[in-house]
C-alpha cells in the first residue's frame, strides 16, 4: 500500500501536478491547502477525525486488480472478452480486470465490460464463427 501511495505521488509530480492530500488505509497525508480546503473548519475537522473509518478495505473505496485483463498471457491474467487465458470459459466480470483505478467508482465500467463478456459469450454460444466488435456494442 506504501509503495503504491508514493508511486502515485511520483506520478503526479513527474507530470507537474499538484496533491492535496492522499488517503488510504494507511492514514491520509495532505498536502499544500490539504483535504477539501473550501470546507468549513468544522466540516474540515470532522472529515480528519473519521477518516480511518472511511477506508476501511472494502467500506467506500473500489478495489481493483489481481486479474489484470491485456494482450499477453504472460504479463496478463485475463484477455480482452475478460476469459482467463488459461481456462477460456472463465469469465472474470469485476474489477479485478483493472490494473489500477482512478478516483471515481469503477461500477459503470464493470457493468459496461459485463456486457460486452456476456454478448461475446451469447455470440459463442450461437455458433458465430468471430467474437463481437466494439461496433457491434
Amino acid at each position: 500500500m506504501k509503495a503504491q501511495s508514493e508511486g502515485f505521488k511520483q506520478m503526479i509530480k513527474a507530470v507537474d501536478g499538484e496533491i492535496d492530500f492522499v488517503g488510504s488505509p494507511l492514514g491520509l497525508e495532505e498536502f499544500g491547502r490539504g483535504a477539501y480546503p473550501d470546507a468549513d473548519p468544522f466540516s474540515r475537522a470532522l472529515f480528519r477525525r473519521s477518516f480511518h473509518r472511511s477506508v476501511l478495505m472494502g467500506a467506500a473505496i473500489h478495489e481493483s486488480g489481481g486479474a489484470r485483463m491485456g494482450d499477453d498471457p504472460k504479463r496478463s491474467v485475463l484477455n480482452k472478452w475478460n476469459q482467463c487465458w488459461d481456462a477460456p470459459n472463465l469469465v472474470v466480470s469485476d474489477a479485478s480486470a483493472f490494473c489500477s483505478s482512478g478516483v471515481s467508482g469503477t461500477t459503470l465500467t464493470v457493468m459496461a465490460l459485463t456486457l460486452r463478456a456476456c454478448r461475446n459469450l451469447a455470440t459463442a454460444l450461437k455458433g458465430q464463427d468471430r467474437p463481437i466488435s466494439a461496433g457491434d456494442l
